[in-house]
């Protein structure tokens, strides 16, 4: 073993910048132990917890995707940590950090280092040494590997201190430089999406001009030039909810996030762009299926964050929504013949929120031609090799039983009947 566990116990006391890291599960039980090793009592007493910690260690290990690999794990657990040095390389402001800072991350990403060259042998060594009876299950206890293999990074991790700095000025920190699509909560906390729809825009078929808007909206958002929050509108499974999600996937590779937002959730959109201003990222809020009744309480704080709101939607924030309804609103005809002194300002109101949308987008059921057109485009990218005319008869009668046309309908018909 190249350090002893007392040294590598005085190490883990000088963690400074990456401190925090040691309540992680994997490190911090692994800190737990060395101090266990490093008691001057440890040949004399027996400390159970000492096989507890080190197994809770290892369960952690297994459950991440690293393979069981310690320097794997721990590597990322530097790369993805939120600090005051990540923060700041992420904020393009790597020139403005104090020496003594970045010489305090080199120190901790090379304790960390150290912590990762513990071999398996030398800790079960160590426990047996102090509990001989544990030799009897040696052989049973769990172990990790030690081989480290990270996007060909060299064994001296703190002598590659600019690899770092360029990874968080392009991915950000966090849970944000490793997932690129997120969901909320019912309490307001972002999750990652871990299995998102990985749907681009080459797969959405017909919509030229349609899919043409909301990515050149997107290109001058992600320049910093002038852009507008979205409303896409329209019949249903044209392709509304897709077009944004292939968005997202086309520009995740240069720092775009998406973070999809239920109408229930839309009290916490003001703090979450307030949240998200400083971040050097840029963030789609994706509000799906979009549709409100009058008396909506969601409608006035959607209203106030898209205009009027004393505080200004970030610049690194866009919202595109969807909806079925062009006013968005769901208007009854009591609204419209209600007995209100001034029912206009009531229409008014209603039709109010979508025109603070500065760009809107008609999705409309595709004509029978175009319908037949969309599923032959399906079919030859999915390599379906049967002869168009009986696709288009059977899918002809599929859309009549549910009632209409849409590239939803053809692509379910193509799953149900070539599905192998």
């Amino acid at each position: 073993m190249k350090n002893s566990f007392l040294s590598l116990y005085y190490l883990s006391n000088t963690l400074t910048v990456l401190a925090d890291l040691k309540k992680d599960k994997v490190l911090g039980n692994l800190c737990k132990l060395l101090e266990i090793f490093a008691k001057k009592d440890f040949k004399e007493r027996i400390y159970p917890e000492a096989t507890e910690y080190y197994s809770q260690m290892c369960l952690e290990l297994y459950n991440s995707d690293k393979s069981a690999s310690l320097p794997n794990y721990l590597y990322d657990l530097i790369l993805y940590s939120e600090n005051a040095f990540s923060l700041a390389c992420a904020k393009g402001k790597f020139h403005e950090i104090s020496t003594h800072i970045i010489e305090s991350v080199k120190n901790d990403i090379k304790t960390i280092r150290l912590f990762s060259e513990i071999d398996y042998d030398d800790i079960v060594g160590m426990l047996i040494k102090n509990n001989p009876d544990l030799e009897k299950v040696a052989d049973s206890m769990p172990s990790y590997a030690n081989s480290f293999k990270h996007y060909g990074k060299k064994d001296i991790w703190e002598d590659y201190i600019s690899d770092y700095v360029r990874f968080y000025a392009k991915n950000g920190t966090g849970k944000f430089a490793k997932n690129y699509s997120f969901r909320m909560d019912l309490n307001g906390e972002l999750l990652p999406v871990t299995h998102p729809d990985t749907i681009r825009l080459d797969n959405l078929k017909e919509y030229e001009s349609q899919k043409q808007k909301a990515n050149n909206n997107m290109v001058s958002f992600l320049s910093g030039n002038p852009y507008n929050n979205v409303l896409l509108y329209g019949d249903r499974g044209t392709g509304k909810s897709s077009c944004v999600k292939a968005l997202a996937n086309e520009y995740a590779e240069v720092g775009l996030r998406v973070i999809q937002l239920e109408k229930n959730k839309l009290k916490y959109l003001s703090n979450l762009m307030q949240s998200l201003a400083d971040n050097p990222l840029k963030f789609l809020i994706f509000i799906d299926d979009l549709t409100f009744s009058e008396d909506d309480d969601n409608m006035g704080t959607l209203k106030a964050v898209l205009e009027g709101s004393v505080c200004a939607q970030p610049e690194n924030t866009v919202i595109y929504a969807t909806s079925n309804r062009r006013h968005i609103v769901r208007e009854t005809f009591s609204a419209r013949e209600g007995d209100e002194l001034h029912k206009e300002d009531t229409i008014d109101e209603i039709m109010s929120l979508s025109d603070r949308f500065g760009l809107m987008i008609t999705f409309q059921m595709p004509s029978r031609e175009k319908f037949l057109d969309i599923a032959r485009q399906m079919a030859e990218e999915r390599g379906i090799d049967a002869p168009f005319e009986e696709i288009a008869e059977g899918i002809e009668k599929y859309a009549l039983t549910r009632g209409y046309r849409s590239p939803r309908i053809a692509k379910q018909y193509l799953d149900l009947t070539f599905n192998e």
